[in-house]
């Protein structure tokens, strides 16, 4: 791509010629050219809009399903639908990228989104929240799937961790905010209007999409899907989605049980709603802390010297849920489990635009997301089956587990994808 920005401009010139012709200024090939600038409107606004509204109402689905007249095993299911909608729908979004263009999805799914928290907002019956819960899973799939098609395209790999953990980031500066006042609002007036306020950032998102987002190209392979599809893809990398896959899908497990096993147990020592959330808020501050050092951590030592610290860590923090019996302990479990999940920043986006295919990414990507959203999907229907059978703390022992054996496979059998230095 041809530069727009000339030599001698001042910084103040360069930064908005860079900031308002995002996809047109910078040499993707060229790491030294290549700006984070160019990222700012068309993907790093709408997605902080749409991770504030998810973090204002997706951590208290739980308690929500609880207010509706749920025990703790089926609020934990609850929370399983948005997985469930998510691995439903990875290989559809990315084949729906493939075939009528990511702008043209992205925007469909954002729309969507907002439907779907305005569903939730008037649910009576678990039931409507359930069924709001999965769309909800479905559309943030496709957003993902299409941040990650864009970045494969524009991003050099040089530069891919700290742009793509910046966009985990955003993630956890939403659930870091979005709780708090989720909280605060659904005890003061109630949950309603919190995923009133969800739908309406999602509105936001959408039109900043609208104006920003650039238009792909005409579709590479526009041909009708098949199975065969699928299973080739599956084939050609088997090796990397049975061990870089496999430590994925442990790393979300963990991720989306603690999303309902924190808010559970919290509500079990008999704390508020908005308490609740300002602990689940202070888990993801923490995460904050660690973003962008760890996206330089990534560019620099490598993808693997975040994600073992991760698997560890994350797994240190829901093995101390079982100790919490008192304000003190749930605070020490949120943190190291926020310390852990920082470590996480960006590393599923990161390895998955790193393996995938530069012609064609969203295909492999969507196949990708599919695959490890099938420990997105577990989390909170393990956490709800092992609570009904025994209870919250062997639930949060067996997840720490199986977050272990994620840090072993990570450590002795993914390769590393950083690229290597020239020179």
């Amino acid at each position: 791509m041809k530069r727009c920005i000339k030599q001698g401009q001042s910084t103040y010139k360069r930064f908005f010629v860079v900031l308002w012709l995002p996809m047109k200024c910078t040499d993707t090939q060229n790491p030294d050219s290549f700006s984070l600038l160019s990222l700012v409107l068309p993907f790093y606004v709408p997605s902080a809009l749409a991770f504030l509204g998810s973090g204002l109402a997706v951590p208290l689905l739980a308690i929500y399903a609880r207010r509706l007249g749920m025990a703790d095993a089926g609020a934990a299911f609850m929370v399983g639908l948005v997985g469930l909608g998510s691995l439903f729908f990875n290989i559809p979004a990315g084949l729906l990228m493939v075939r009528y263009g990511t702008r043209r999805a992205v925007l469909i799914s954002t729309f969507t989104e907002a439907v779907a928290a305005v569903l939730a907002a008037f649910a009576s019956v678990p039931w409507i929240l359930g069924v709001a819960a999965f769309i909800i899973g479905m559309t943030q799939t496709t957003f993902f799937v299409a941040r990650l098609a864009y970045f494969r395209t524009l991003v050099p790999a040089e530069k891919r961790g700290r742009a793509l953990s910046l966009i985990g980031g955003e993630n956890r500066f939403g659930y870091f905010i979005g709780p708090i006042v989720g909280g605060l609002v659904a005890q003061m007036i109630g949950f309603r209007y919190v995923f009133l306020m969800y739908a309406l950032l999602m509105a936001l998102s959408w039109a900043s999409l609208f104006l920003w987002v650039p238009t792909t190209q005409r579709p590479i392979n526009p041909n009708p899907w098949t199975p065969a599809q699928s299973w080739s893809i599956l084939r050609k990398n088997a090796r990397i989605f049975s061990t870089a896959g496999l430590a994925i899908i442990t790393l979300q497990l963990m991720r989306t049980a603690r999303q309902a096993l924190i808010p559970l147990v919290a509500h079990s020592l008999g704390l508020s709603v908005s308490h609740i959330g300002m602990i689940i808020g202070l888990m993801f501050f923490v995460e904050i802390l660690l973003v962008y050092p760890v996206g330089y951590a990534m560019d620099h030592w490598g993808r693997k010297a975040t994600a073992i610290p991760c698997l560890i860590f994350l797994s240190l923090g829901l093995g101390l849920l079982p100790l919490a019996h008192s304000l003190f302990m749930m605070i020490v479990a949120v943190v190291v489990a926020g310390i852990g999940n920082g470590f996480g920043t960006g590393i599923n986006m990161t390895l998955s635009t790193d393996f995938a295919p530069r012609d064609n990414p969203s295909e492999f990507i969507g196949m990708w997301r599919f695959v490890v959203d099938l420990g997105t999907m577990s989390g909170p229907f393990i956490v709800g089956l092992i609570t009904g059978i025994l209870s919250l703390s062997g639930a949060a022992l067996l997840v720490a587990a199986v977050g272990v054996g994620g840090a072993v496979v990570m450590g002795l059998l993914v390769p590393e994808t950083k690229p290597r230095s020239k020179g």
